[in-house]
Order: structure tokens, then sequence, then C-alpha cells
């Protein structure tokens, strides 16, 4: 499979990257949409607000702690494949920005449930905003590689 290391396998085209990378990127957009339709038609009122009643304060300690992992982790798989060369260095640098999109990705979910569940914008959907707009941050749009 080509998202472990190995030096002597082709990595994905810059193409491929992009295209799995937005895929997450348009998953967290459109669950976001689906729960605005959903709470508009019930008249912004989440479907169960009692399960986070005086918890609200949960959600965005866990995507807090998931964007500084996802940041630390990113950080090191980045400098692991700046040591790297051709194909392993694309495919390294491609892991670099998958993992961390897609532990964004979790926090960003929660959040969006989470405001689902309480129909409580913020602090929920303010978390899984700001989580989106991380993971869009990090997500390259030219490749390094070939430029």
């Amino acid at each position: 499979m080509w998202l472990r290391h190995d030096p002597n396998g082709p990595a994905p085209t810059f193409a491929q990257q992009r295209l799995i990378l937005m895929a997450l990127l348009v998953g967290m957009a459109i669950y976001t949409i689906a729960i605005a339709v959903v709470l508009q038609t019930n008249g912004g009122k989440g479907l169960s607000p009692e399960i986070l009643a005086d918890r609200d304060w949960i959600v965005p300690v866990l995507a807090a702690s998931m964007a500084t992992g996802a940041m630390l982790l990113r950080n090191r798989l980045q400098r692991g494949a700046e040591a790297l060369s051709g194909d392993a260095r694309s495919a390294a640098r491609f892991r670099a920005t998958l993992i961390p999109v897609a532990l964004l990705e979790g926090g960003c979910l929660i959040g969006l449930s989470a405001w689902l569940i309480t129909g409580r914008s913020v602090p929920h959907l303010v978390t899984a905003l700001v989580l989106l707009a991380i993971a869009i941050a990090i997500v390259p749009f030219s490749d390094v590689d070939r430029q």
C-alpha cells in the first residue's frame, strides 16, 4: 500500500493526493451543511440538548487536543520527509498531510455532532469550523516537489 514508507515503491501523484485530501475537506463541509439544514428545519433546536448540558467545554477541549496532536505529528512527519528524496519524499510529505487532516476531520465531526445534538453553535459549530479552517490551511494546493 502506498501509505506505508516503501522507498522503492511509487508515491501517489500529486493529483491523487489532492483528490484524497479534497474528499476529506468536502466531507467536513457537507456534514456541516447537512446539520445546518436539520437544525434549521427543527427551529434551531438540537436533537437532545440535555446530553451535553453543563458540559459544553468537553468538545472544545477534545478538539484542541486533537488539533495540537495533529500539528505536532505533522511537524514530526514533515521533518522526516525532508530527509528523503524522490518518490519516498513525496509519499512521506503526503502522509505528513493526510494523517493530521484525518485527525482534524475527526475533531470537526465531533464538534458538528455536538452542534446537531445540542443546537448550540457556540462552542460546537465554532470549534468544528476552526478545525476545518486548520485542515484547509495545511492542504497544499501546489506540488512543492515539482516546482
